[in-house]
């Protein structure tokens, strides 16, 4: 089982070591609806969000082959699958492939719901910060940003620091990611667990704050371009290559810092029967 599992990361690494070889930094392409399966609604978790919303289709909805035979449509030809996972509570992990809607012909199109319309911005971004349980203390002291664990306190640069709202709140947001390891709220990541695992232990806490920060961006419809030179690149594939197993944790760990954020709850079972639907073979 643990080979299964380890090869299973090993493929997740080298998906996220191709797009960076070919000039893709996965968190930070845009979407405007969380990848989804196109039947069941249900959004994608984990790993999968990171590896498929990647992909910048127009619309990011997603079928299994048996479902897009369950409902009369068909693959184009020379498409090839995206591969994801299933790893839910209990379960060990057991990839399974899906195909964008892009790739397929004759979905009905009353399956697919109407595009989002998007609200102002910054007052998503408002909404996100009032919403918050607990949300820590706010000060604008330094020129730097960071979170303060022991005094649970964010510094922002004051706003002349900063070009615009949008880049303050971009900036805002990987702090708040980082404040989720309090133990007034999460109490996690607890990145020093993973010393034995992960050498580079600030590896895993960056992503976890990229990550958080990009889906937030995402969620609320923030627009900033995100800077990541070719010395960035090279070294986070040194990272997935040296670390199999990072980009997996890292975007589990940033689920629960997204659902704590946003307030959202997770059903396990429920979930677990959404899968299972997806995966039927008829």
């Amino acid at each position: 089982m643990k080979n299964r599992e380890l090869e299973i990361h090993q493929c997740i690494s080298e998906q996220m070591i191709g797009l960076l070889e070919s000039g893709i930094v996965p968190w930070h392409a845009t979407w405007k609806e969380v990848p989804s399966n196109l039947l069941t609604k249900r959004p994608y978790r984990g790993i999968n969000v990171l590896l498929l919303a990647a992909k910048e289709y127009d619309r990011n909805y997603f079928l299994t082959e048996s479902q897009i035979e369950r409902i009369g449509a068909y693959v184009y030809q020379g498409q090839k699958p995206h591969i994801i996972v299933d790893g839910i509570g209990f379960r060990s992990l057991r990839p399974y492939e899906v195909y964008n809607i892009e790739q397929c012909g004759d979905i009905p199109k009353i399956l697919v719901p109407r595009c989002p319309q998007q609200n102002s911005t910054i007052e998503n971004c408002k909404k996100i910060i009032e919403g918050m349980d607990h949300c820590p203390r706010l000060i604008h002291e330094h020129e730097y940003p960071y979170y303060d664990l022991s005094e649970d306190i964010i510094n922002m640069p004051p706003m002349s620091y900063i070009e615009s709202s949008e880049e303050y709140f971009d900036i805002f947001f990987k702090q708040i990611a980082a404040s989720t390891k309090h133990p007034m709220r999460l109490g996690m990541p607890n990145f020093s667990q993973f010393k034995g695992l992960y050498p580079h232990t600030s590896a895993i806490e960056d992503l976890v704050m990229d990550i958080g920060a990009w889906y937030l961006r995402s969620h609320t419809g923030l627009e900033v371009k995100q800077q990541c030179d070719d010395n960035c690149i090279r070294y986070w594939i040194t990272m997935f290559k040296r670390n199999p197993r990072l980009a997996f944790e890292a975007s589990e760990m940033t689920q629960e810092v997204i659902e704590y954020i946003l307030g959202q709850s997770f059903d396990e079972k429920e979930a677990i029967d959404y899968v299972e639907d997806e995966m039927l073979p008829f």
